[in-house]
């Protein structure tokens, strides 16, 4: 069975959790929602972005560090789980 393709964003995302400080995280975020092109945008990098920040605090607090392709791999999943479900969160 071939190995599933790393989407793009989350081979991005991966990279900025693995390779950028918390800080670091957060003055990318604050760039992403000064370059927001419309309030709906940046409303939704906002979200995206205080995600990032907890999942990068979670991270931080685990034992053993995950490594970028583990992140990607995790991070695919998560994103085509999303757009199968129309970005609401699954129920249980």
């Amino acid at each position: 069975m071939p190995a599933p393709t790393v989407d793009p964003m989350a081979a991005q995302m991966a990279q900025l959790l693995a390779a950028s400080d918390l800080d670091e995280l957060r003055e990318i975020v604050k760039r992403w929602l000064a370059e927001a092109p419309t309030q709906r945008s940046r409303r939704q990098y906002e979200a995206f972005g205080e995600k990032m920040i907890e999942l990068k605090h979670a991270l931080a607090e685990a034992p053993v560090q995950p490594t970028v392709e583990e992140l990607e791999t995790a991070l695919t999943m998560m994103l085509r789980l999303a757009a199968q479900s129309g970005g609401q969160p699954p129920t249980f």
